[in-house]
């Protein structure tokens, strides 16, 4: 077993690889709770009939919180392989195209009363999904060869 100081050059192949899924694994599990916490104060802040955010107030906290997410792509993106980026990249076409596509579709579907009014957050779930469908097909084929 290597220690943490030692110069990832020094490393075997599969203690490397182990240390960068380690890093990326602990960049989701950042960003993931960063998100959850971002999205619980917005929540209990708007649903609280005390507590109500001015506009500005409002526009610098969503200010903060993309700025943030801009910091926590850049990290990421650094510290990752082109292999990596390309996977990311894909997923994120995908991901794309799916937004696209089902919103057209569902407003297209609501306007012949087929459907309801189309709900951004279901569209934007969808699209979610479809790019972690996405991202995850890609990890499946490269692991699988």
């Amino acid at each position: 077993m290597t220690s943490p100081e030692q110069n990832s050059a020094a490393l075997s192949g599969e203690a490397r690889l182990r240390q960068r899924n380690r890093r990326i694994r602990n960049i989701w599990i950042g960003v993931l709770g960063f998100g959850f916490i971002i999205g619980a104060v917005f929540g209990l802040a708007e649903g609280s009939s005390a507590l109500h955010l001015s506009p500005p107030v409002f526009w610098l906290i969503l200010a903060a919180l993309a700025a943030g997410v801009v910091a926590v792509n850049v990290w990421f993106m650094r510290g990752v392989d082109e292999v990596e980026v390309m996977d990311n990249l894909w997923a994120g076409f995908a991901g794309f195209n799916a937004h696209i596509v089902i919103g057209a579709g569902w407003i297209a579907a609501a306007s012949r009363g087929l459907a309801p009014a189309p709900d951004v957050l279901g569209v934007m779930v969808a699209s979610i999904f479809v790019t972690l469908l996405a991202y995850g097909a890609l990890k499946v084929r490269r692991r699988l060869g």
